[in-house]
């Protein structure tokens, strides 16, 4: 447990109350959620959270699942454990809350292709080069940088996935774009290594991915970035039969589409922050 995190709730004192408020609105095909959480001392933390989906079935609140909390120290030092680099990737003490999304199993919920996600809070501040992530992971497992874009407002980050779980968002002292980058590209190479994508499915997007991971290496981070389009373009195309993009509740179907669109979008996100985009 980190030092910091331990003076700081005994500072602040006791645990959050229970005011909570979560206020979920559907809207066809987006789900948003307006939070508040209070924390220790006093403070209430802000977010909204939205998903958005290119097909859903029965998206409702009951079947969506979604609960928010705050961290307490121990809470915060297992997630800080489970972060891709946990020497440089941190929970900020200013937005220490943790968003789940968990669908009941005996719920009908299911979706096609890749979700959007969007985390917005104004307990942050953005400025350009901003170094907050978006973060997700499967319940107690390893979190994963779904990272597509980070924007003002006051800081909103964006990502996309093929499945649900538990979001944070993170600081990242170190960006490390460079090492980023081949590390995601070998993400995306264990995707698409995958068996159950078809011959076609397989062929083209490893020959996608392969063009973009040259221009990366020549220092063409644009020409990399526009594969990488291409890539997530040719998802698309091929989802369904020759390229699994179906999540369902009963968590028997792997929606390889949406996990591999969302490594190629972070993969453009950690491009343009190569090539100078803030």
């Amino acid at each position: 447990m980190k030092a910091h995190w331990v003076l700081l709730w005994i500072l602040l004192g006791a645990q959050a109350q229970a005011a909570d408020s979560i206020v979920i609105t559907i809207d066809g095909l987006k789900a948003k959620a307006e939070i508040q959480l209070d924390g220790p001392g006093g403070i209430v933390y802000d977010v909204d959270f939205e998903l958005e989906f290119h097909e859903v079935d029965n998206l409702t609140e009951a079947c969506l699942g979604l609960t928010a909390d705050v961290l307490d120290p121990i809470e915060i030092a297992n997630i800080e454990s489970r972060l891709p680099d946990p020497v440089n990737q941190r929970i900020d003490p200013a937005f220490p809350v943790r968003v789940t999304v968990e669908p009941p199993a005996g719920c009908s919920l299911a979706f096609n292709d890749e979700v959007h996600v969007e985390m917005d809070t104004p307990e942050l501040v953005w400025a350009p080069f901003s170094p907050y992530r978006l973060m997700k992971a499967p319940i107690g497992g390893a979190f994963t940088n779904i990272t597509s874009a980070v924007v003002a407002g006051s800081v909103r980050s964006r990502g996309n996935g093929g499945r649900f779980s538990e979001f944070v968002m993170v600081e990242d002292q170190l960006q490390d774009h460079a090492g980023q980058v081949t590390a995601a590209f070998s993400q995306l190479d264990a995707l698409l290594a995958d068996s159950r994508l078809a011959t076609t499915a397989t062929q083209t997007l490893e020959a996608d991915a392969a063009t973009s991971k040259a221009a990366f290496t020549a220092g063409d981070f644009a020409a990399a970035e526009a594969r990488l389009l291409e890539l997530t373009d040719h998802c698309g195309v091929l989802g369904g039969t020759a390229l699994p993009n179906r999540w369902r509740a009963a968590r028997d179907l792997d929606n390889l589409e949406g996990e591999i669109v969302s490594r190629s979008e972070h993969l453009r996100f950690l491009l343009g922050r190569l090539g100078g985009a803030p």
